[in-house]
This record gives structure tokens, sequence and C-alpha cells, in this order.
């Protein structure tokens, strides 16, 4: 039986619980003189007993903390799990399946659809090779039924139960690729026809990075043509609307740290408007992979909506890692499952004080959010510096023009040749300079008209002359 107390001296008690995970149990310290907290109530209820294991796991469950509605239903979730999830990892150790089970919080940003909730999953774990599987709740549950029954089953007969073939064991899962992790690209770049080309982290669903991806997102013309020149550049994004936008996703390799994913590694994303996610193939045995995968995809006719995700949206790549059924080290085999998680548990750290466990898991908790917000940012410095850049250009290419016109003999400084030379520096290069053209444009049309009206002047005074006459 499975025995773990949780003590807390604000209450002057100790909960415990015991064997399935249906069972808790206070203890009142009648010698213990702290005061009571005022907000500890007098009973202390399962539901009151649930958070407090939540919390001391590094699971918000207080009201009041400014949690979105979406989070606080995640972490509902996870407080009606946490005693299932106990029972489980009880019976597991009692029948030495050498399986580990973990709630765990998938973030919107480690999924590839952004429209997404956080997803509350539960991770099992190969406590003899590492290898992983993340089921949704659903599943765990039918699992959790399965469990109980053959639990039942091995109190009445041990020895049948430990005979039963693998693929009657709801303990057994075939091998399957495990998410290393995601990096998210950010779309800001798109806006003004920018290309964008970076590393970019892979982070786990913990927020902690597990390597790096080589990406690039380059606007392109129909027939997929890199649009590089300077005609390409927009500098009111509004410039797009109500035209057809198209871009090409390259992904060139990968570095990933752990070893343990050195099997295979594949690569998988989605961008909107397209039904399915696009698939990059495995590449075996290295850590590094090539990928050199290429994608185009087209935008028929860009609209708010568009700009709107080219400017908070972004695309989710999701690293997997090939899994193999490999054969266990023979020290661990010697090992009984509540052995192997209390080692685990002591390479985790999550034997620390109860105060550092939860500051060290908010942390963790915080890091996925925290790396998201700092690749936007970082995406959408980049597209800035890339915009500045375009401008600085054909600021500098006018300044030369102006350089080269004012040093022009007074003869030679033709304002209509002056003007077709600043519209061919500036053509489609932005809204701000083609108002400039425009006041230009204004200015010739202004001196077009006064030269016209002095030429009408001159020749009615040339009419009028006598001299001419007599000529």
């Amino acid at each position: 039986m499975l025995t773990e107390m949780l003590s807390d001296n604000r209450h002057n008690s100790t909960v415990g619980r015991l064997g399935s995970g249906n069972h808790m149990y206070v203890f009142v310290n009648p010698k213990n003189t702290i005061s009571v907290d005022a907000n500890i109530p007098n009973e202390i209820t399962w539901e009151f007993a649930q958070k407090e294991i939540a919390e001391a796991k590094g699971f918000q469950t207080k009201v009041g903390l400014g949690l979105p509605r979406d989070q606080q239903i995640a972490q509902e979730q996870v407080i009606e799990l946490l005693p299932l999830v106990s029972q489980v990892n009880a019976i597991s150790e009692e029948m030495n399946k050498h399986k580990a089970f973990e709630v765990i919080i998938l973030s919107a940003a480690a999924q590839q659809d952004k429209g997404t909730k956080p997803k509350v999953m539960v991770k099992m774990k190969n406590l003899m090779n590492n290898n992983v599987w993340l089921w949704d709740v659903g599943k765990f549950m039918n699992r959790r039924y399965l469990i109980q029954d053959l639990y039942e089953r091995f109190l009445d007969n041990p020895d049948e139960v430990i005979a039963i073939k693998a693929e009657e064991d709801p303990f057994w899962e075939p091998v399957e690729d495990v998410l290393i992790g995601t990096a998210n690209v950010f779309l800001q770049s798109l806006l003004y026809a920018l290309d964008f080309d970076d590393v970019v982290p892979v982070r786990d669903y913990k927020g902690q990075q597990e390597g790096t991806l080589v990406v690039a997102v380059v606007p392109t013309n129909q027939s997929g043509k890199a649009l590089l020149d300077e005609d390409a550049f927009v500098e009111d994004p509004s410039e797009l609307v109500g035209k057809p936008f198209h871009f090409k996703v390259n992904v060139r390799c990968a570095e990933i740290e752990k070893t343990r994913y050195s099997r295979g590694i594949r690569c998988s994303y989605s961008v909107r408007g397209e039904p399915n996610p696009v698939e990059i193939p495995l590449i075996k045995d290295t850590l590094s992979p090539e990928f050199n995968h290429s994608h185009m995809s087209t935008i028929n006719l860009v609209d708010s909506d568009v700009l709107e995700y080219f400017n908070s949206g972004c695309i989710t790549f999701s690293l997997y890692g090939l899994q193999g059924d490999t054969l266990p080290d023979q020290r661990l085999a010697k090992m009984t499952t509540k052995e192997l998680r209390q080692m685990e548990r002591l390479q985790a750290g999550s034997l620390l004080p109860s105060s550092l466990a939860r500051r060290a898991s908010s942390v963790c908790v915080d890091a996925d959010n925290f790396g998201e917000l700092v690749s936007q940012l970082r995406t959408e410095n980049q597209a800035l510096q890339r915009k500045c850049e375009r401008l600085q250009k054909k600021e500098n290419q006018i300044m030369d023009l102006l350089k080269i016109w004012e040093d022009r003999p007074v003869e030679e400084q033709d304002f209509q040749g002056f003007y077709r030379a600043v519209h061919a520096a500036v053509h489609s290069s932005g809204s701000k300079f083609k108002t400039r053209v425009k006041l230009l444009n204004q200015m010739v049309s202004v001196s077009r008209d006064v030269k016209m009206s002095d030429g009408e002047q001159a020749q009615e005074h040339v009419e009028g002359s006598k001299t001419c006459a007599i000529q």
C-alpha cells in the first residue's frame, strides 16, 4: 500500500493518503501551538485536501489569481485527476509494472492548432527504458477502469494476472513517437512582405529548451520564386488587402540535445487555411537532422483576418522522437517500481522543500508562456529591423537624387525629369514615399498650369505688339 503524508503546520495537521487514493486522513497534532491560518476551514474536506495536494505539486488552484477561464477549467481537471493518477501509481507499484503516471498541461503554445485551449493530459512513462506516452483524459479514464479490474483479479489470483499477454495488459502500450517539443515562428515579417530566417528554440511542455530549429518564411510570387527585391517591400500592410499572397516555409535542420532521441526525428506543422498538417519525413540515427524541406502556401485573397493572422499568429512546428522497445539496464531490472519512482523523484529534485518545489514548478509552468513571448518579440524586432533597413535604403536613394539634381547646372534642372527619377526610386516602396510622390505630382501639375498661363499671357502680349505686327 502506498502511503503519502503531507505536513502543514499552518493548521496543525497532517494529511495522509493511503492505499487506493480514495481515502484521506487528517491528523491534528494537539501539541502544536502554532496559530491556525484564518483561511483554513474548520472542517478539512476532500476538495480542500486535493487542492492543497495540487498546490504542493506546483499547480495554482486559488481563485483570484487572474487566470483566464480556460486555465481555470484546466486546473479543475487537474484537481479531479490527481487522486486518480495517485491510485493508478499505487497499483503500478504494488503489481510492480514499472510504469509511472503524471498529470501534465499542454499549453496552447505547445499545440499545432493555435485555436485550442490548454489541454490536460496524463503522461505514462516506462521506468525501465524511459519511453513516454501521452494520453488524453478520456483514454486515461478507460485505462483506469481496466487497471482497477486487473488489480482485483491480481488480489484473487496473482499468478494468473502475471502471465497475461501484453495486449491484454492495460499498462502496456505499443511504442509510438513521442513529442520532443514545439517551436513557434511568428509571422509579423509577412505584414511587410519581408522574409524571416532564424534559429528558433524547441521547448517541451514545461517550457524547457530541448534543442533548436532553423526555419525561414519567405514571400514568393505565384511560381514560387522568392521576392527579395525592393519592389516586394510594403510599408503599410493594408496594401496587401484584396490581393493574393504566396509564401514558402523552409525547414533546414534541427539540433536536439538528448541522446534518447537519436533513433530518429521528424517534424510536422500546420498552416492557416490548409486542411491537413504538413509532415516532414523521419530522419533516422541522428540528433542533427537535415530536413531541407520547402512548402509553398497560397492565400487567395488577403483580408483583415489574414492581416491579424500575420500580426499575432504563428506556425507551430512539432518535433517528434522515434522510440524503441529497448531492453532495460540490468541494474534497473533488479529494482522495484517503488524504488525506480523514488530514484526518479530524487533525480528530478522533487524532494526539495515544498516551497522551493512549488517555486521551481511555477517557473517551469511560466517558462512556456515566457518563451513564446520572447520568440514573438524577437520575430517582431527582426521584422522592424528589416523594415527600417529598406526604408533607410530608399531614403538614401532619394537623398542621392537630391544631391545629383542640386549639383546640375540651372539650365539642366528639369523638374519633370527630377519627378520621374524620384518616382522610379520610390515605386512600390510604401505609402509614405508614395504620398511624397503624389505631392510632387501635384506640384508638377501646378507648375505646368502656371507655365501655360504665363505662355498664354506672353502670346497675348506678342499678338498685341506693333513691332511683331510690322515684322
